[in-house]
C-alpha cells in the first residue's frame, strides 16, 4: 500500500494576476471535472482502476462534505472551450483548509497549472484569514511531491487525535 504523508504550507499575502480562465469550481462542472481527474489519475500511482463513473461518485462526494465542507471559494479550474482541463479541489478537513485534490490532463501538464491553482488558493484562503494550507500525497508520486516541495510545502506530522492510536 503506498504510503501519504501530510504536507502544510504556511500562508502569506500574494498579489498574483491568474489567466481569465481561471474559474470556480462549481459543481455544475463535476462531470467535466471528474473526466480531468481521471485522465490525470490513469496510470499514476494513486490510481486505482476507477471509471468514470466511479470517478464521478468520487467527486460528488467530494460536493457532498465526505472529507470536509467544500471550500468553493478555494476551489477552481481551468476551462476552455468547454473542457475542463486543470483543477483544484479544497474541502475544509477537520477544521483545516485541505486540498483534496489537485489534477491536470495529461496533455497540459507541466506547464503550471497546478502550480496557478494552489498559488490562488493560497491567496484566497490567507484573505479568508486562514493562516496554513494542507494535503496529503503519496510518497511514490515523486512528480507531485516534488512540485508541493517547490511550492514551499513541508511534511508535517499528523497530529490530530482521530489520527493517533492510542492504546
Amino acid at each position: 500500500m503506498p504510503k501519504r504523508i501530510r504536507m502544510s504550507l504556511r500562508l502569506s499575502k500574494t498579489d498574483f494576476d491568474f489567466p481569465h480562465e481561471v474559474i470556480s469550481a462549481e459543481r455544475q462542472y463535476l462531470e467535466e471535472i471528474a473526466s480531468c481527474a481521471l485522465d490525470a489519475y490513469k496510470g499514476t500511482i494513486d490510481y486505482e482502476g476507477e471509471n468514470l463513473e466511479q470517478t464521478i461518485e468520487e467527486v460528488q462526494r467530494v460536493y457532498e462534505g465526505f472529507y470536509g465542507p467544500f471550500m468553493t471559494e478555494a476551489s477552481f479550474i481551468y476551462r476552455e472551450h468547454e473542457m475542463v482541463y486543470a483543477g483544484l479541489l479544497t474541502c475544509l478537513y477537520r477544521g483545516e483548509p485541505t486540498i483534496t485534490y489537485t489534477f491536470t490532463r495529461k496533455s497540459r501538464q507541466r506547464l503550471g497549472y497546478a502550480t496557478q491553482l494552489i498559488g490562488l488558493a493560497c491567496q484566497r484562503l490567507y484573505e479568508l484569514g486562514y493562516h496554513s494550507l494542507f494535503l496529503y500525497v503519496t510518497l511514490e508520486n515523486r512528480d507531485a511531491l516534488r512540485l508541493y516541495e517547490s511550492l514551499g510545502f513541508q511534511e508535517v506530522p499528523i497530529t490530530t487525535l482521530s489520527e493517533i492510536n492510542i492504546d
